[in-house]
Formats: C-alpha cells, structure tokens, sequence
C-alpha cells in the first residue's frame, strides 16, 4: 500500500537533450537549403530582368521598323537601368523616354558597342542598327550574369 504521501508523477513532456538535437537538426537543413533558395531567386531575377531588358530592345526596334510617328527609337545602356528614346539623339529629361530600372541586386557590368557610346540607335523601316553590342547583366555579390547580344540586323539575343 502506497502512502498518501507519495507523489507518482507522470510526465509526458520533452527532454532538454531531445529539445536541443531537434534544434540542430533544423539548423542544419536550414544552412543547407537557405544557400539554394537565395541561388534561385537571384537567378529568378536575373532570367526575368534579362527578358525585360530583351524586351525593351525589341520594341524599341520594331518601333523603328513601324516608323511610329516619323520617328527612329534607340536604346541607352546605363549600370541600373535601361532607356527607350525617340529620335536621333538620346536626351535624359525626354519625357517620351521610357526606362526599365534594374532590380537593386543586379547591375550592367559590360557595355560593349562597337563605335563606343552608350546608345543603340535603330533605323526606320529595316530596324538594323550600324553598330552591334554586347552586355552582360550581372547579379552584384556573384558570377550569376547573362550576356546580350544585339546584332547589325537590330536583333536582340540572350547568350
């Protein structure tokens, strides 16, 4: 016979020891998955502002093309941004201008026009250009980058 006194405790709580290996078990898959995850949506950035760089070039090509208004478009390379103008000559208080800023995380490290300057004029009607380009977008901090090519032809591609 048991004493009143006697306390029987039953506990169904966890231990320090197991409380601590469950923390390190997720510290571990945390170190290894959050490298992976900031990979992919640098990438994922990356792939999205090359195709609106892309994009931005394109049209301002087939603008040209089109002779929208009489006029010939050009594209202005800067280290965070990109700029569609219209006309001849690339201005910075146009207010016809059209600018894709870049996402913060990323930066126009090569700008390579043969004739040298930092725009890219497109003739009415054919759309070609008398100079060819190549830039690379690159993710700052990384080697994550995508190279543009922008042929005679005006033809915008992504290497």
């Amino acid at each position: 016979m048991k004493s009143k006194n006697s306390l029987q405790v039953n506990s169904f709580g966890f231990t320090l020891l197991e409380i601590l290996i469950v923390l390190s078990i997720l510290g571990v898959l945390l170190s290894v998955i959050l490298p992976s995850l900031n990979r992919f949506r640098q990438n994922s950035i990356l792939n999205t502002e090359t195709q609106e760089m892309i994009t931005l070039i394109n049209r301002a090509r087939l603008l040209s093309v089109s002779s929208k208004n009489d006029q010939q478009f050009g594209v202005h390379f800067e280290a965070t941004k990109v700029v569609l103008f219209v006309g001849a000559v690339y201005s910075a208080v146009a207010v016809t201008n059209e600018a894709h800023v870049f996402n913060s995380m990323l930066t126009l490290s090569s700008i390579a026009i043969n004739g040298g300057g930092a725009e890219m004029l497109f003739e009415k009607v054919t759309g070609s250009t008398s100079q060819n380009a190549t830039t690379t977008l690159l993710v700052i901090g990384t080697t994550a980058s995508s190279t543009m090519v922008i042929r005679p032809t005006g033809v915008a591609t992504i290497n």
